[in-house]
């Protein structure tokens, strides 16, 4: 754990946000090749890049959590 990242939450949010937008991408694909409907391969693009801004501004939240707990003591 570096001084940056003091509690390792850093890689493990960039994984699990990665993992959220591949699914949000990969349904979006699968989708437009069945219907050939761009707008829903945008729109789940769009959750895609949607959903990785959530999970890390999730994982912020945790981080923030954990620094307050820690000054408490």
């Amino acid at each position: 754990m570096s001084a940056t990242d003091p509690h390792g939450t850093r890689r493990i949010s960039r994984i699990a946000a990665t993992l959220v937008s591949l699914f949000f991408a990969v349904i979006g694909v699968v989708g437009y090749q069945r219907t050939a409907d761009l707008l829903q391969l945008l729109l789940f693009l769009a959750l895609a890049v949607v959903g990785f801004g959530l999970v890390l501004a999730l994982f912020r939240g945790v981080d923030w959590l954990l620094d307050s707990l820690d000054r408490r003591r």
